[in-house]
């Protein structure tokens, strides 16, 4: 009975350990993953303070995009509007750039894409082609990423690179690094980072880069009226909440 008593108590000891274990285990994953996530916030709000006022350029949006009055948002009407025409205008593409280029610095933006089921966005020199039919590509002068029905994300890199994303993105930060010739996108509700360019290649110091916003294919059977939009404010509440202001 004693041999089998120790038996027993051997046993539970041995459960204990293996619960401790798993437990510390567990608090140190959990750990990581809080550690983590502050971490992409502090790095977040970093680059918000890199923060610029972007405005659509309603001379460069195709002749289907309707821009806002206040220049902060774009939707596909569907309909080839009466617009005048312009050496500046996409006329093939349902793209438009901002009004304001960089040729320096560092300059942070966001972009609420709600609920569309394609968009792309990024960045695009000021010499690329207008006119015509064009592929959005590095080597063109655009680089951008974004999302082809609502679930297949990519980086128009040449071929398109495929992004892993964690459910569906709404909310897009945008950084540009001129000095360092890097081009970074951020999903803002998961603090997570998705892609990042190099844009040495094919670029000049001298040429300005502007943001660029595409609703997707102009071929596309499916009209989505979700506007694309710059988002104006940032939330705050957490850099409040922890201090670190």
């Amino acid at each position: 009975m004693r041999q089998k008593e120790l038996q027993q108590v051997s046993q539970q000891i041995q459960t204990l350990q293996r619960a401790l274990h798993n437990m510390q285990e567990s608090n140190q994953h959990e750990f990581k993953i809080l550690r983590r996530d502050v971490e992409n916030q502090l790095e977040l709000y970093k680059m918000q303070r890199y923060k610029v006022d972007v405005t659509l350029d309603a001379d460069t949006a195709h002749p289907r995009l309707e821009i806002s009055d206040d220049g902060k948002s774009v939707k596909d009407t569907a309909i080839i509007r009466n617009v005048p025409s312009n050496a500046k205008r996409f006329d093939s593409h349902t793209f438009v750039l901002a009004k304001e280029g960089y040729t320096s610095g560092r300059h942070y933006w966001e972009v609420d894409v709600g609920k569309r089921r394609n968009w792309a966005l990024g960045i695009a020199q000021e010499s690329v082609t207008r006119k015509g039919t064009l592929t959005p590509s590095p080597k063109n002068g655009f680089w951008t990423i974004g999302v082809a029905t609502g679930r297949d994300y990519f980086a128009y890199t040449d071929p398109w690179t495929r992004l892993s994303v964690s459910g569906k993105l709404q909310k897009t930060g945008i950084l540009l690094d001129i000095s360092a010739k890097k081009l970074s996108f951020y999903n803002v509700h998961k603090m997570a980072a998705l892609y990042t360019f190099m844009i040495a290649d094919g670029s000049s110091q001298e040429e300005k880069i502007f943001p660029f916003f595409s609703t997707g294919p102009a071929a596309s059977t499916e009209l989505d009226t979700e506007p694309l939009k710059i988002v104006q404010g940032f939330d705050e509440g957490f850099i409040l909440d922890c201090g670190c202001l």
